[in-house]
């Protein structure tokens, strides 16, 4: 019998109880694996003298990624485990009668995906010379050999979507409060910059304004904080429903919240902060079905200036935001200002 002329890399070593029954797997046996189904008895008979076994311990490896490969591998027995690199991303898990190694052999390329055995496997190993022989030999055997690459390249397409989705959502998660489902800190750490930016460029209005919960601590130190949490939860939504598609509202901490009104001059942005204030401070507030007290908010806003940057545009707002308080909260005040919008 031949022997492929690179071995399987290390460790897959065959043990010494497999070296002494190398020999090729009976007809009957080659029969049922689902590689070779539909291959003629002749030509399975003609393959024993041509093809091998190899048996691997569980947690020895057959291919590695990054390896030439120069065999196609059919299991036998056991179970294969194909994952990208070191058991952090399991591709598939291969079983009786399923084929490994075909993509690396027919482009003569590396190996993509480490494969070690999840248990004791058998495996009929075909070498480059062996394969290309069953491929001038049986039709059956190449088609086959179209269906299952066909059903790996649709699963490797689906873990790769789904791979993406799930990327996607830790992506959205690292970016959204997860209390509220507004955007967080560093959603606006990382885009403001790019919205100021654009406005810059374009030479369009761009405000911010900057709210915050009045006397928020007297809800946390006399109902609770998760009666906190629920109104700070029930502030979001009343953010989502008063802002315009176009703007943006973020999370910054604790009881404050980064408002982006894009496209919009100051006059604009004033009265889409009162909107939102007014409809805040006439919204019932409850915990469990417990009534708590009215719940009002004071808001700064800042206009968007050709000398200013993000972190200026933000302290402006904020600088406002304080005179607001000042003034006896529940009302927007805007830069540069004498007077407040009285509630």
């Amino acid at each position: 019998m031949s022997f492929p002329d690179r071995p399987p890399p290390t460790p897959p070593v065959a043990s010494e109880e497999s070296l002494r029954s190398q020999a090729s797997p009976a007809v009957a046996v080659l029969r049922e694996l689902r590689a070779l189904q539909g291959t003629g008895d002749e030509i399975l008979e003609a393959l024993g003298p041509r093809a091998r076994v190899l048996q691997l311990e569980p947690g020895q490896f057959l291919l590695r990624r990054g390896e030439p490969n120069s065999c196609i591998y059919v299991v036998i027995s056991g179970r294969l485990r194909v994952e990208l690199d070191g058991g952090s991303s399991l591709l598939a898990q291969l079983g009786r009668g399923e084929t490994v190694g075909e993509l690396s052999l027919l482009t003569g390329s590396i190996t993509t995906a480490t494969v070690a055995a999840e248990e004791r496997t058998q495996l009929l190993v075909l070498d480059e010379e062996t394969f290309w022989w069953m491929v001038s030999s049986s039709h059956e055997f190449c088609v086959g050999l179209l269906v299952r690459s066909a059903e790996r390249m649709r699963s490797n397409t689906d873990a790769v979507q789904a791979n993406i989705a799930l990327r996607r959502h830790f992506e959205q998660a690292a970016l959204s409060d997860a209390l509220t489902g507004l955007h967080n800190r560093r959603w606006l750490d990382q885009m403001l910059p790019r919205i100021v930016q654009r406005h810059l460029h374009s030479s369009e209005p761009l405000c911010v304004a900057i709210m915050d919960i009045d006397h928020f601590k007297r809800i946390n130190d006399g109902f609770g904080h998760p009666a906190g949490d629920a109104v700070l939860t029930r502030v979001a939504q009343l953010v989502r429903d008063n802002l315009r598609p176009t703007d943006f509202a973020a999370r910054m901490g604790g009881e404050e919240f980064a408002l982006i009104f894009c496209q919009t001059a100051r006059p604009g942005a004033v009265r889409a902060a009162e909107r939102l204030r007014e409809a805040i401070a006439g919204a019932p507030f409850d915990y469990q079905g417990r009534g708590l007290p009215q719940v009002t908010v004071s808001l700064g806003v800042a206009a968007l200036e050709r000398t200013s940057d993000p972190g200026q545009l933000l302290a402006r707002a904020d600088e406002v935001l304080y005179r607001a308080k000042e003034a006896g909260r529940n009302r927007t005040l805007w830069a540069g200002s004498d007077a407040v919008s009285l509630p």
